[in-house]
């Protein structure tokens, strides 16, 4: 699997077209990945996020709500399945971002668009440098070492 990484600065035109840069295109795989892509809220407040086909299929098994009772449950299958939009793209690379997912995410027509591993999340353009948390000015750098040096489970477990 090839992962989604890089920002890209986009616009949204009138018609709520946005054209998925190229080497995000690249990453996707028509035969692995299917031809579609989906579109729903994302895990950032005022976000979407964009799956494959293939990669929002592992996303819904992985979810198994029918094994949780009760409200909050059902409440999230209504609001994220419902919300969830499937998109094709044209012969330009681009795709219509569907009304009612643009409006709940407040994004205006100039946005970034952000590789996220598995999925690409479309971001206001100040929000983004905001939430990275970033000083960008200063000489303050990322402390990422205890996500770049962590073990994953399974080895973990035999040692």
């Amino acid at each position: 699997m090839r992962f989604f990484t890089g920002q890209y600065d986009r616009s949204i035109d009138a018609k709520n077209r946005i054209q998925l840069p190229a080497p995000l295109r690249s990453a996707v795989d028509r035969e692995r990945d299917g031809k579609l892509l989906y579109i729903t809220l994302g895990e950032h407040r005022g976000t979407l996020s964009i799956f494959t086909e293939r990669a929002f299929e592992e996303l819904a098994k992985r979810i198994g709500t029918e094994f949780l009772p009760g409200p909050e449950s059902l409440k999230f299958e209504l609001q994220f399945f419902a919300l969830a939009s499937s998109v094709e793209l044209d012969k330009q690379g681009r795709f219509v971002i569907p009304d009612r997912l643009k409006s709940k995410a407040r994004l205006g027509s100039e946005v970034w668009m952000v590789g996220q591993k598995n999925r690409i999340d479309v971001w206001n353009r100040d929000d983004l440098d905001r939430s990275m948390g970033i000083d960008w000015a200063g000489d303050e750098w990322p402390n990422w070492q205890s996500f770049l040096r962590r073990k994953p489970d399974n080895e973990s477990e035999k040692n």
